[in-house]
Order: structure tokens, then C-alpha cells, then sequence
């Protein structure tokens, strides 16, 4: 019971980091109610519990059959494995925020190509009160700054992001983690033929998520 728990408690919260990447910053998070963005209507509770509803409901909205992403029950699943991992000492609390935050941020990438700024400066603080600050994380987030004023090849999202895992890994971490994220978006881009731009961040959470699993493992 306590195991269903936490993972109903982990899936929550991926529900709401959902809502978030949906809502914020052109909308407020608490109000109105969570409704569909197609017809509109008004979800009951039934309706908002996570992963169990989308399957039952075949990932449609039960009054008007408008197709609901399989993203959000993906996100509440990873949200609810890493909530759990935490829970019994798999992962470290730190690391389950960061996976959480690198869920997030990978959506609203995949969706803008971009995500708000004080999510990452929020984000940023919390870990610095733990763990400190450190000269790897100083010099990502100066040049995040200078790739906002010049072009650096990489945006300056990717560095923030790259600035906040620099305060809990060590530099040959982060190096292995930048060149399985650089390896994962080659081949995505020549497996898909893209020739638009492709976000960059979520290929690097990827990479953060198999370095944990790695490490676990090892």
C-alpha cells in the first residue's frame, strides 16, 4: 500500500508539472480548473487521476475524443519511478528534483524551443543551497550569458541547463554527458531526415537520466 502510495504521490506530481509546462507563463496554474483545451469541459476528479485515466480513456478526452498526448503519461510514469527510486534510496532527493526539472524543461523545449528562465533560476538556487557552487558551474552559466548577446552554437537554455547539473557532477560526468547528448541528437536528426532546428535539451536530460542509471548500476 505504502509502495501505491508514493507512486500515485510521484505520478501527481508529474501531473502538475504538466499543467505547468501547459499554463506557465501566459497562464495562471490554479485557476480555472483543469478542463480540456478542445471542448473545454470541466474535468471531474475521476478524470485527473494520473497515468490510470489516460489509459482508460484510450489517451481521448472522454467528452469530446480530442487525442490527449501521450507525453503527459509518460512524464507522470518517469515522475512516479523517480519519486519512488527516492523513496526507497535508489536516487538521492537532489537527483529525483533534477530528473523531474529535466522532464520539464525537455517538454517546454520540445514545445518552444525554449522555457521560462525563472524556472532554471529557481531551480538553480535550490541546488546551490545544497550543494554549492563550483568553477565548472560558473563558467557554463557565464557563457549561457554571452550566448545570449552572440552566437556560440548552443543555446543559451542548454548551458543554464548544463550549469545547473555542473553543481552535483564532476567535470568527466559532464563531459560524458554533453557527448551522449550530442551522439543521441545526431542520430535523431539523421534517422528523421530533420532539417529544421531540433531542441538540444531534451537530449541532454536523456543523457542525464542514463548517466543516473549508469551510476546506479555501477
Amino acid at each position: 500500500m505504502e509502495t501505491l502510495l508514493i507512486l500515485l504521490l510521484g505520478a501527481s506530481l508529474g501531473s502538475f508539472l504538466g499543467l505547468v509546462v501547459d499554463r506557465f507563463p501566459e497562464k495562471s496554474i490554479l485557476w480555472p480548473r483543469s478542463h480540456c483545451d478542445s471542448c473545454g469541459q470541466t474535468l471531474a476528479i475521476w478524470d485527473l487521476i494520473p497515468i490510470v485515466s489516460e489509459m482508460a480513456n484510450g489517451f481521448r478526452c472522454r467528452f469530446c475524443s480530442a487525442k490527449i498526448p501521450v507525453s503527459y503519461c509518460l512524464l507522470e510514469t518517469a515522475c512516479a519511478l523517480a519519486f519512488y527510486l527516492g523513496w526507497v534510496g535508489g536516487l538521492s532527493w537532489t537527483q529525483v528534483f533534477l530528473v523531474m526539472l529535466s522532464l520539464t524543461l525537455s517538454l517546454y523545449d520540445l514545445k518552444n524551443q525554449d522555457y521560462p528562465l525563472i524556472i532554471i533560476l529557481l531551480a538553480g538556487l535550490v541546488t546551490l543551497f545544497f550543494w554549492g557552487s563550483n568553477t565548472t558551474a560558473l563558467v557554463l552559466l557565464l557563457l549561457g550569458i554571452l550566448a545570449q548577446i552572440l552566437p556560440l552554437g548552443i543555446g543559451e537554455g542548454d548551458l543554464y541547463y548544463l550549469a545547473l547539473l555542473a553543481l552535483t557532477l564532476d567535470l568527466p560526468s559532464l563531459l560524458w554527458l554533453i557527448q551522449l547528448g550530442s551522439l543521441l541528437a545526431i542520430l535523431f536528426i539523421i534517422s528523421h531526415k530533420e532539417k529544421r532546428a531540433v531542441p538540444f535539451l531534451p537530449f541532454l536530460s536523456l543523457a542525464y537520466l542514463v548517466e543516473l542509471g549508469l551510476m546506479e548500476m555501477g
